[in-house]
Parts: C-alpha cells; sequence; structure tokens
C-alpha cells in the first residue's frame, strides 16, 4: 500500500480494504449487520414447502378473483396458518397458538359483513400469522420490547422479499436430475410436429374430433389467475422462509440515549399543558367561562358537545411519547429514574382526565345528533386508550421488571377488543341506540342507516317503524353466489328479507 498517495486521515484505498490513520494503513474492518437483517436459515426448504407454497396460492387465486370478502379469504388465511405449522414446522407452543388465533379471525371474514369489522380482522389475521412465523422456534409475545418488535417487522420484511428464492430451492437442487428429463423432452420435440399435423388431418376429416380443440380462453383472466397465485404462493414462501430462520435474540433499543435533563424537561412541560387544560375545564364546569364563550360566539351546549376527536387525537400522541421517551432517556442515577417516574405518572393521570372529558362531549354530542359507527369506535378506542394508559402505569411503577410485557399485553388487549367487537356485532348496536334514541326524540338519521352492511339488516327489520323496514327491505332477498365469495351475514340478510319484506 505504500505506493498509494494519499492525502486525509480516514481516506480508504482505491480497493475498500485499507484506511489511512494519517501514518499508516489499517485494515478496513466491516461493522457486521444487525442480527435483524441476518439472513442465515436453519433449514432447507423441501418439496412440501414447495407445494404448500403453491397450495396456497391456488386458494388464494380463489378468494382474489372474487373480489370481496368471504369464505375464500377465511379457507386462504387458514391454509396459511397450516402450512406454516405442517411445511414451516413452527415447534414453540405460542406459535402454534398464534397461528390458531389467526384462523379464529380469518372465520370473521365469512361471518360478518361490517368493513369495520373486516378490514381489522383481515390486518389481524396476518399479524398473528406473522408473529406466529417470526417465533417458531423461540421468542414470546409477552417478553418483545418495543425495539425488538420493529427489529422481528423488518426481518420479517427482509425474508419476505425472498421467499421466492427459498421456495424453488428444491427445483434448484434437482439439477443433476435434467439428464434423466433430456431423453423425454427430445421425444417429445420430435412428436410435436408429427402429432400436429395428425390432428389437423384429423380434425378436417371429423367435426367431432375438432371441436376437442375449440378451446375458449380468456388471456386476460388466465393472467389475472397468473398473478393472484403468484401472489399467494409468493406470501406463504416469505412466512415459511420467516420460521426457517435463525431465531432472533433479545433486540435492545438503539445505544444512542437522550440525556436525562432534556427527558424531564419534555415530561414537565406536557404535565404543565395538561394541568392548564384541568383548570380549564374547571372553569367551565363552575360558569366561570361564560365570558370566553360568548366572545368566541359558543354555546354552552357546543362546547360540551365539541373537541373529542382532537382530544382522543392528544391521547394516543400522549401514550407515544411517553412510551418513546421512557426508552430513550439515559436515566443512570436513582434520583433521575424517580424524578422521570413520577412526571409521567402525573402525565398519565392528567391524560385519563383528557380521555374522560372526551368521553363525555362524545356521550353528548351522540344524545343530540345520534350514533354512527365512527363515534361508536371513537368510545371504544377511549375505553381502550384508558386501559393501555393504565398499563403504561404498571410499567413505570415496576411491575414485572424483568419482563418486557408492555407490548404483548397491548397486543392482547387490542385482540380481546376486536373479537368482542366481533361476537357483540357493533353495527347491530348502533341501530339499536338510534332506535332508541327515536322514543325520546323523534329523530333518527335514517339516511345514515341505510348505508349501513347486512350486519344491521336483522336489527333494521326488526324495527317498528315502517321507514326503518323498507330501507332494508332495499336489498336483495336471493342469495346466490360462489363457494369464494360465500358469506354468512350477506346470506342472513337475504333469508331475512325474503321472510319479513
Amino acid at each position: 500500500m505504500s505506493g498509494e498517495s494519499y492525502s486525509h486521515t480516514g481516506q480508504v484505498s482505491a480497493d475498500g480494504k485499507w484506511r489511512w490513520d494519517g501514518a499508516s494503513w489499517h485494515p478496513v474492518v466491516a461493522r457486521p449487520l444487525p442480527v435483524w437483517l441476518d439472513r442465515t436459515l436453519t433449514r432447507k426448504a423441501t418439496w412440501f414447502s414447495l407445494v404448500a407454497a403453491l397450495a396456497v396460492g391456488l386458494v388464494a387465486d380463489q378468494a382474489l378473483r372474487v373480489g370481496t370478502f368471504g369464505l375464500g379469504a377465511s379457507v386462504t388465511l387458514a391454509v396459511i396458518a397450516v402450512a406454516l405449522v405442517l411445511a414451516g414446522r413452527i415447534s414453540s407452543l405460542e406459535s402454534r397458538v398464534l397461528a390458531g388465533a389467526s384462523v379464529l379471525f380469518a372465520a370473521w371474514l365469512t361471518l360478518r359483513a361490517s368493513p369495520w369489522l373486516l378490514w381489522p380482522d383481515l390486518a389481524m389475521a396476518f399479524a398473528l400469522i406473522g408473529l406466529a412465523a417470526s417465533v417458531a422456534t423461540r421468542g414470546s409475545l409477552l417478553d418483545i420490547g418495543i425495539a425488538e418488535a420493529a427489529a422481528r417487522s423488518v426481518q420479517g420484511f427482509v425474508h419476505g422479499m425472498a421467499g421466492a428464492a427459498f421456495a424453488i430451492q428444491p427445483l434448484a437442487q434437482a439439477r443433476h436430475r435434467v439428464g434423466m428429463v433430456a431423453p423425454v423432452a427430445r421425444g417429445a420435440l420430435i412428436a410435436a410436429p408429427i402429432a400436429t399435423v395428425v390432428a389437423v388431418l384429423l380434425a378436417a376429416a371429423d367435426p367431432v374430433f375438432a371441436s376437442f380443440f375449440n378451446l375458449s380462453l380468456d388471456l386476460n383472466q388466465l393472467m389475472l389467475d397468473v398473478t393472484f397465485i403468484a401472489a399467494g404462493a409468493l406470501v406463504a414462501a416469505g412466512l415459511l422462509r420467516l420460521a426457517a430462520a435463525e431465531p432472533l435474540s433479545r433486540v435492545d433499543g438503539p445505544a444512542w440515549r437522550l440525556g436525562s435533563i432534556e427527558g424531564l424537561v419534555v415530561l414537565a412541560v406536557l404535565d404543565a399543558v395538561f394541568a392548564a387544560f384541568a383548570v380549564a375545564q374547571g372553569i367551565a364546569a363552575t360558569g366561570a367561562a361564560a365570558d370566553t364563550l360568548r366572545a368566541a360566539g359558543v354555546t354552552y351546549a357546543d362546547y360540551a358537545r365539541s373537541g373529542f376527536f382532537q382530544l382522543l387525537w392528544v391521547a394516543g400522541i400522549t401514550a407515544v411519547v411517553l412510551i418513546l421517551f421512557s426508552r430513550i432517556t439515559n436515566l443512570t442515577e436513582q434520583s433521575t429514574k424517580r424524578a422521570f417516574q413520577v412526571l409521567s405518572l402525573v402525565a398519565i393521570g392528567l391524560t385519563l382526565l383528557v380521555v374522560f372529558v372526551a368521553f363525555q362531549r362524545l356521550r353528548l354530542y351522540e344524545e343530540a345528533y345520534g350514533f354512527t359507527m365512527l363515534r361508536l369506535y371513537s368510545h371504544i378506542f377511549a375505553v381502550w386508550i384508558a386501559l393501555i394508559f393504565v398499563l403504561l402505569a404498571a410499567d413505570f411503577a415496576g411491575l414485572f421488571r424483568r419482563r418486557r410485557w408492555l407490548v404483548g399485553a397491548t397486543s392482547v388487549s387490542a385482540m380481546a377488543v376486536l373479537l368482542v367487537l366481533n361476537l357483540i356485532n357493533p353495527e347491530a348496536i348502533v341501530v339499536s341506540l338510534n332506535l332508541d334514541r327515536v322514543q325520546a326524540t323523534q329523530k333518527i338519521d335514517a339516511q345514515y342507516l341505510a348505508t349501513l352492511s347486512n350486519d344491521a339488516t336483522p336489527a333494521l327489520l326488526a324495527a317498528q317503524s315502517p321507514d326503518i323496514r323498507r330501507i332494508a327491505c332495499e336489498g336483495t332477498q336471493s342469495y346466490s353466489v360462489s363457494p369464494a365469495a360465500f358469506n354468512w351475514s350477506d346470506a342472513t340478510a337475504a333469508a331475512s328479507r325474503s321472510i319479513r319484506c
């Protein structure tokens, strides 16, 4: 390396293998990739893996070509879960439980028709399948920190992108058998022109034989089917590769840390803002803010029934801030840890006040203007985010300090909420709440009720109001679809209309 010119310390040689330190050249030491970018596998794909991926693709084609949620979507996700257990050979009990839970949420794609449930069910089913593949042999949802959850997501994406190469490994390993296939291929090539000539002559002599070649192929549909099959197979192949990947060990947060003073200042400012909001609520409750509201052109009734969505956004942002700063703030001294803990718990308490105010304002708004799916889900989100803050308070207080349980507990609570929503049928609840409101106010938004899915149809047909029943009767009274598109809620709605309309 002595013959190479150099101009400054730190310069890298032309071949990228040496670095100048001001006095001599030293070899460049490559930094190892993070463990979650490691593409090492513990086992290779088998013919069973390839067949399983293709089977998923074929089932996915039937689900995707109907263009709607139904039995095909549920079966596709169930086949993916089964393929992961059998071909992916996931061995830990938790990974198998997660795969089974994904099938449970996939089943609701056939049982429900509301988009407010179908898309969350689809996302939850895929998330559980991906997590099952990620913890195939090691790891637990109940001991995954935020940094590790992000790392596992990146790892899943990396292995998912390489799924095709993984699935075709058996084909590559079978290259040595090509010599056995070559004579057959040569024979087929020789026979092809002879068979073509004979077939043409026979077709000219016999119209019945000629009819065998009258194939009506829809090339557009054929290409679409090939695309759908490939998409389903690639998703399955990526999950099988993730299940075969080197198990991910514990992943901690970044080495970089924010100073303790900076973190405490952020929390102190946040607490001050929330404290000011609490004072404002006290002033408004006592009527002392009447002049302020009058100057703003807002009545107290309008004031009490507004701002709930913004308040829920504030609660969500606060949860993210508290979790983030608790992980990136350098809290090495006991005094700073205690101060951070106190400020965090104060922020949580004040945020719960914000959530309560949002809940009350939303309730007043619904009493005045009726219930919608968005308002119902906002109520549910308010309760759920309050639960998350209680869990966060327990985490800050040091509950189960040796385990990283917050992400897992939050995930389990989200699964429980979604499962309960599927069971209780939220659209039917919205109909019931609006019908109860009619008795007190004689007002109902029939136009909105007409936009609800077939999940709401039985409840609408049970109403005493002829106008409401007429809305429910506008749908079809017969139900005939392909098996892949079958939906129990749509079928039940059609049967109910045929009886009551």
